[in-house]
């Protein structure tokens, strides 16, 4: 019984000390419950925040490989229109060239056109004219060989043509009203209405001339009128000038 007592009051004197203990190991539980806790909020914010991060790096990465590839594109590009234009400089340059010799052999081949129909028949003459205004007046390069090409067309397809025409001729300073029949452009006939008077047509000293010769107007009537019906008629000569053909 004595000893009963001593232990119980042994263990009444422990008992605070006892619930300090526990308290004290409570309250530790407590905050490392809190710190784990803490930590674990922690680890997860840094997960999150890594994986951001981590999205955000390549992200970056693909804009800047985009960028890169703008910027390539735009240099092949800037190149390309480099060469385009350097191409375009050249054929302009080429063109610009071509203009000017042109320009400059133009004088030349007008002094020869307008030299060259001084010697052609009149009807010829005639047709060409409005061409030959357009090249001596013209202020458009391109107008003025359109024309030349045109003139240098129809004299070379009269050359190869017979040809009838009717028209007014000066002979001996008198004005007849004629039938003509050229052959190419060296070569004419004449003959008036009523047979009284024919002769020859050609060039001859820079010129176009005519000559009067008697009793060939039947043989130009009939040659006109074979050339009129396109059709093959009897045999006959007629007169030419023998240096005609050559003659400027």
């Amino acid at each position: 019984m004595k000893y009963t007592v001593k232990l119980l009051i042994i263990t009444i004197g422990l008992m605070p000390m006892l619930v300090a203990a526990q308290n004290q190991v409570d309250q530790l539980t407590k905050q490392w419950l809190d710190l784990d806790k803490s930590t674990y909020q922690l680890s997860q914010s840094w997960q999150l925040e890594q994986q951001q991060l981590a999205l955000r790096v390549s992200l970056l990465k693909q804009q800047n490989k985009n960028l890169n590839s703008q910027i390539k594109q735009s240099q092949d590009n800037q190149d390309q229109v480099s060469q385009q234009r350097l191409a375009l400089l050249q054929s302009q340059s080429v063109a610009e060239q071509a203009v000017s010799q042109y320009r400059l052999a133009l004088p030349n081949l007008a002094n020869k056109m307008q030299q060259l129909m001084a010697v052609l028949p009149p009807y010829l003459v005639l047709q060409l004219t409005p061409q030959l205004t357009k090249l001596t007046s013209s202020a458009d390069l391109n107008t003025k060989y359109q024309s030349l090409s045109s003139m240098t067309k129809q004299i070379v397809k009269a050359d190869q043509l017979i040809m009838v025409k009717q028209g007014v001729i000066s002979l001996a300073g008198k004005e007849l009203l004629t039938q003509q029949l050229y052959f190419g452009n060296a070569h004419a006939w004449f003959v008036t209405q009523d047979n009284s008077r024919s002769g020859i047509g050609y060039r001859q000293s820079g010129r176009w001339q005519w000559q009067e010769q008697q009793d060939i107007g039947a043989d130009i009537r009939q040659a006109i009128m074979n050339a009129k019906n396109q059709v093959p008629g009897p045999l006959f000569s007629l007169p030419v000038n023998i240096g005609a053909s050559n003659a400027s």
